[in-house]
């Protein structure tokens, strides 16, 4: 049921003054845009990661039951930039099963673009499939599949030059991410 000064409060902003008016369409009307423009790849793919964080996918949309073929997404020099950026060796990154905080830091940062509904569904798939060994990202569907691969690809850029810090504090800002502090080493 809406509160009566809720509704007041709506009316008077509709009728009455038209600057309240550009502030609501300004506020708005990105995400107007975002819908109208569906022939550009980048706003696709941030329209798809809005509605994963929002909810409004469905899981059987995102997930499927059996791993795709694995394809690697995070290449050798990825993780070397990673080693870089944490201040560790580069050869603890060179054997396939990598350091507990290589796993956090796919949790913290890759994984959490999407919501935490789409990673529980990912380990529940992994699980059921019996494929304790399989990557998470391949039991994604088709363009959410493309969209870690993309956020893969940001982060590879985002870690040049940084240190762990300085990462943290600019990607999460850029992609309204809570500041991770720090990862167990």
């Amino acid at each position: 049921m809406e509160n009566k000064s809720t509704k007041n409060i709506r009316l008077k902003v509709r009728d009455n003054d038209p600057q309240q008016q550009d502030i609501q369409e300004l506020l708005f009307g990105p995400e107007k845009e975002i819908l109208n423009k569906p022939s550009n790849i980048f706003l696709d793919r941030l329209l798809l990661e809005i509605e994963l964080r929002d909810g409004k996918s469905k899981i059987s949309d995102v997930i499927m039951t059996e791993p795709r073929v694995y394809e690697a997404i995070f290449h050798k020099v990825w993780f070397y930039r990673l080693a870089d950026m944490l201040g560790v060796s580069r050869s603890v990154m060179d054997t396939y099963v990598k350091p507990k905080y290589v796993r956090e830091f796919f949790i913290k940062f890759v994984y959490a673009r999407l919501s935490y509904k789409v990673l529980r569904e990912l380990r529940a798939a992994r699980n059921l499939a019996k494929a304790h060994d399989a990557k998470l990202f391949q039991f994604l569907k088709g363009e959410y599949y493309n969209l870690i691969e993309t956020i893969a690809g940001q982060i590879y850029n985002e870690m040049d030059g940084k240190n762990f810090v300085q990462f943290t504090e600019s990607y999460c800002k850029n992609n309204k991410l809570p500041i991770q502090q720090t990862l167990s080493f």
